[in-house]
């Protein structure tokens, strides 16, 4: 093997390497929000994060506080076969909360 075939091998593991790689367990602190259409972590200006497992924080009030450690999702099992409102609700994407700091 040439050294350039080398060194181009070795590049592309390194990106295929990095580019499979997730970052898990984020911690952030936000405002409850819940309406018809689900329970949101708001964060920020006003960018809510719809929560996949809303039962976790089924004993947290409406405005109030928290600090979780979640993941983003892409599917939200939980909700499959719900019926939800007709209003819709502008988020940033889907979370599962992994805990409730």
């Amino acid at each position: 093997m040439s050294k350039a075939s080398y060194i181009l091998s070795l590049g592309l593991f390194s990106t295929l390497l990095f580019s499979c790689a997730t970052v898990h367990d984020r911690l952030q602190t936000g405002t409850i929000v819940k309406d018809c259409t689900g329970t949101y972590l708001r964060v920020g200006e006003n960018e809510d994060y719809l929560i996949c497992n809303s039962e976790i924080l089924e004993a947290k009030k409406e405005g109030e506080k928290v600090s979780v450690v979640y993941d983003y999702t892409k599917e939200c099992k939980e909700r499959d076969g719900k019926i939800m409102c007709m209003m819709y609700h502008e988020n940033k994407g889907m979370i599962r909360v992994k805990s409730v700091k």
